[in-house]
């Protein structure tokens, strides 16, 4: 059953069906000021934090997908109402059409009801904190027609903890007010006069308002059926203390054939409530404003452009997966329909994965979270595992993010700084090939030796932090040599203690070789010693100790008392996803054991949903290996298709150059793909998830928490540079396709450092991977260097 289609012309997913299994969600927002806003236009917004500023209340309940931000229409002479989305109202399907356009930071809503067609836009315009709702209501009946509208959202009491309840400080020290066509939200123990202060406005004289959310609903009430709109007015009533919303209504009449066009701002800070609403009494402003948007992401869609026979591919790469990346590396974690800002604060090894797949498209923003997370990095090489970046900011140290009647104390540095046995023996290493795949596509070199502190004290450029990391997983090893579990590697689940990490151990190759690679090209003659060594120790004890014989595949790690994990003997959790395409895609494994190791990954974990990350599921707690073993079968890390280190798998298969296959496992969990299976998927098509139910559950296909997932930045990274093939050098742009045999060429244009690159790769004898030729501007090339700023370069590259 079909419910949209991708409208790839305007890179656009398009909703024919409201009534989804569940509510399909976009994000608003590029800069501070974000909204998340599902199809029904349920959601919530907020400024920089989800947990300490939020704008809007929201309830995390599938069921409801409440409250949101709503315009309700009313035929004044029958008092007939209904929404312009679907929801909350809800008309019948048999009633009234709808259609939903999520787009790349908007989303628009369309209602064809008894004569009244309504369109709704909801955009943040940049360098704007507020939202911005572009409304239009025609009448395409016979007749003329009486209808109000009315705008409403609800407010929030600015802190989660007091969010989803009563907060009694927060019910009696807030209170609204209506000034100069404005609805103002005072957060009165807030002395910030932006924080503390939301507000609501629209560009008409409103007829009547409300800024009580029970005088507005009514008592017994909700939002599907709201007193005020029943009525037909609101109460006029603004005051202190209660709940607090803001409600505009305004009654037009309109003649057969004739439309009125108005905006609605919900926004931060005091005064910019009047100052935006005189600006877009000028609806051409509000266009211009939504131009900008789409221009923001026209710019960087515009970086990386794919034509090939998997149209699939061509519609998430082109789009949707790098939109995604992007909203992961501003919004991090917490800001979603699953984490409602429950928590604040950057997961380290989230925020490495995610930056390394937009240095194209956002170096600025990749820059900070690098600054970020070198921050949050100790002397002794590993990273705070979850932290708040302005903890370490010299300018925004100790600034509490909002005054709140729940106190938010200022952790001290024993409360920031955590110790080794809470450490991830993973976090610190994905930052190295992360820095370097930073610089090879801005050419920004001075980074490496920019100084940067220490979270626990002290100062080190770049170079420095990263060899730090290195040294750490050095040192932290078990008797065999391979790198000690920790707390937990990126299994957060998999919690070995003193036992010891496969994964870790091929991460740490896979960073030494990044690193190595950044020390050749600086002449690091004495860091080149140091670390080659390092490396060769690392894959002679990963050779030497994690090859099952027996099975052929790359074991998981070891126990503290030196058991096996992830062997052919074991009947749970006897094959695992993470070792064994790491141990490919670090390049520390030989050709054959890396054949071998992915054949096992094909037979036990791949499904048509893609590839689940053990089998069999673990059924027997065994707190030796860790939490993973009491987690249900089939669900998250104990059996699912886990779907973030999918695309190793993607990467590993085309280092290997077995493009079939690598297509093969990208199909498998492309979203796209499951456009016609939403009943078995139910999470949004456009969007990748955290995982999905493996075959031990029953719900096997049922995708999990969309949208905040490393699958994101991986998917994206995976694909335009391995299975495509291309990728940056130091001073060189490399092509180095691994594609299915089937497909004769493909096109990509690619941006880097200014020049344009529009790349024509022809397969005449359909093979996988190797590159016969290369022509630059109609010249016989070996490799192809960067071109001056400004110029297009035409590059044909010939496989064989």
């Amino acid at each position: 059953m079909k419910y949209g289609y991708f409208d790839n012309d305007n890179r656009e997913y398009v909703i024919t069906r409201p009534d989804v299994p569940a509510p399909w969600t976009n994000y608003l927002g590029t800069e501070k000021f974000c909204s998340v806003i599902s199809h029904n236009a349920g959601g919530y917004s907020f400024y920089n934090s989800p947990e300490y500023n939020r704008v809007t209340k929201f309830r995390p309940n599938f069921t409801q997908d409440r409250p949101g931000h709503y315009v309700y229409l009313r035929d004044d002479e029958t008092g007939d109402f209904w929404s312009v989305s679907w929801q909350p109202v809800a008309k019948s399907l048999d009633q009234a059409d709808y259609e939903v356009r999520h787009g790349l930071s908007y989303s628009k809503f369309k209602c064809d009801y008894n004569g009244i067609v309504a369109t709704k836009t909801l955009f943040v315009p940049k360098g704007e904190d507020a939202e911005v709702w572009d409304v239009v209501i025609e009448n395409t009946s016979d007749r003329p027609r009486t209808i109000s509208a009315f705008n409403y959202v609800e407010f929030s009491f600015s802190h989660i903890k007091s969010d989803n309840q009563n907060h009694q400080m927060s019910l009696y020290s807030a209170g609204t007010d209506y000034k100069n066509g404005v609805i103002e939200y005072d957060l009165y123990y807030n002395t910030d006069d932006f924080l503390g202060y939301y507000y609501l406005t629209a560009t008409f004289d409103a007829d009547s308002y409300d800024g009580q959310r029970d005088t507005f609903l009514g008592m017994y009430r909700d939002e599907a059926n709201p007193i005020a709109v029943e009525q037909g007015k609101c109460s006029n009533l603004t005051q202190t203390c209660y709940n607090h919303c803001g409600a505009l209504h305004k009654q037009f009449t309109l003649q057969p054939g004739e439309q009125v066009r108005f905006a609605v701002v919900l926004g931060v800070g005091k005064g910019n409530g009047e100052r935006l609403r005189a600006k877009y009494q000028d609806l051409t402003e509000v266009d211009k404003t939504f131009a900008g948007i789409k221009q923001h992401w026209d710019e960087r869609c515009d970086k990386f452009q794919v034509k090939s026979p998997n149209e699939g591919l061509n519609t998430m790469l082109n789009a949707w997966t790098l939109y995604q990346a992007e909203t992961c590396v501003v919004w991090s974690r917490f800001a979603s329909f699953i984490e409602v800002g429950g928590r604040t604060g950057l997961g380290y090894r989230d925020t490495a994965q995610d930056a390394i797949s937009v240095p194209h498209t956002n170096p600025t923003m990749t820059r900070k979270r690098l600054v970020d997370l070198l921050r949050g990095q100790v002397k002794a090489g590993y990273g705070l595992h979850l932290f708040d970046p302005d903890w370490f900011d010299p300018e925004k140290a100790n600034v509490k993010p909002s005054k709140s009647p729940t106190v938010v104390p200022t952790p001290s540095d024993e409360d920031k700084i955590h110790g080794i046995k809470d450490t991830c023996s993973d976090d610190h290493l994905w930052i190295v090939p992360t820095i370097l795949n930073y610089v090879k596509e801005t050419g920004d070199f001075n980074f490496i030796d920019e100084v940067i502190p220490y979270a626990d004290g002290g100062n080190a450029t770049v170079y420095q932090h990263m060899m730090a990391a290195l040294d750490f997983s050095a040192e932290y090893v078990g008797q065999t040599g391979i790198c000690k579990g920790l707390r937990a590697d990126w299994n957060d689940c998999l919690n070995l203690g003193g036992g010891e990490s496969a994964m870790v151990s091929f991460l740490h190759f896979w960073a030494l070789e990044a690193f190595l690679e950044l020390a050749k090209y600086r002449n690091d003659n004495q860091a080149l010693s140091k670390y080659q060594a390092m490396a060769d120790g690392v894959r002679d004890a990963c050779e030497t100790h994690l090859w099952d014989g027996q099975g052929e595949w790359y074991i998981r790690g070891l126990t503290k008392d030196g058991d096996k994990i992830g062997t052919f003997e074991q009947l749970e959790g006897k094959v695992h996803l993470e070792s064994n395409s790491l141990a490919v895609l670090s390049g520390a494994v030989s050709q054959e054991r890396g054949e071998k190791a992915m054949d096992a990954v094909y037979k036990y974990l791949f499904s048509p949903y893609g590839i689940h990350l053990n089998a069999p599921s673990f059924a027997t707690p065994n707190d030796d290996i860790g939490f993973v073993t009491r987690v249900y079968q089939g669900v998250k890390e104990n059996g699912a298709i886990f779907s973030h280190p999918n695309p190793w798998a993607w990467v590993a298969e085309a280092k290997l150059g077995r493009g079939d296959r690598a297509m093969e496992f990208y199909d498998a969990l492309n979203p796209y793909n499951q456009n016609d299976m939403i009943e078995t998927r139910v999470a949004e098509p456009y969007s990748y998830v955290q995982f999905i139910m493996g075959r031990d559950h029953q719900d096997h296909g049922r995708a999990n928490h969309p949208w905040l997932t490393g699958t994101s930045g991986w998917a994206y990274y995976a694909a335009t540079n391995y299975i495509l093939g291309v990728r940056t050098g130091f001073d060189t742009l490399i092509v180095d396709p691994c594609i299915p045999t089937s497909w004769p060429e493909f096109e990509v244009t690619r941006q880097w450092r200014g020049a344009t690159y529009q790349i024509k790769v022809l397969n005449p004898n359909g093979v996988s991977k190797g590159v016969t030729s290369i022509t630059v501007n109609g010249e016989q090339a070996d490799v192809i260097n960067a071109q001056p700023q400004g110029s297009v370069n035409q590059i044909t590259v010939v496989m064989g």
